[in-house]
């Protein structure tokens, strides 16, 4: 449960071509949103990222500080796929 003061971000991470990720094929995503780092893991519970199959999308919980930092802000995801390869790209 998340508590009053936290909000999420809603994204879509795609690869080169425009395709959603192979799911089973990722073993973590970390998503560096200016300052903050926030980390999902497959198969592991996630409180900070959150997976959403039905749409495809990453649900990436933010407190109220954190925000308040934000001006203009550059989202970087680093994708680790099973195979501990990583590929990484900027928003």
């Amino acid at each position: 449960m998340k508590k009053g003061n936290q909000f999420f971000m809603e994204l879509e991470v795609s690869d080169e071509n425009g395709n959603l990720l192979d799911m089973e094929s990722v073993k973590k995503i970390q998503f560096n949103i200016g300052d903050v780092t926030k980390t999902y893991e497959n198969d592991v519970e996630n409180e900070e990222v959150l997976y959403d199959e039905n749409t495809g999308n990453f649900k990436i919980w933010l407190t109220e500080d954190e925000t308040f930092g934000f001006d203009l802000i550059e989202i970087d995801t680093r994708v680790l796929y099973t195979n501990d390869v990583i590929l990484g790209s900027d928003i």
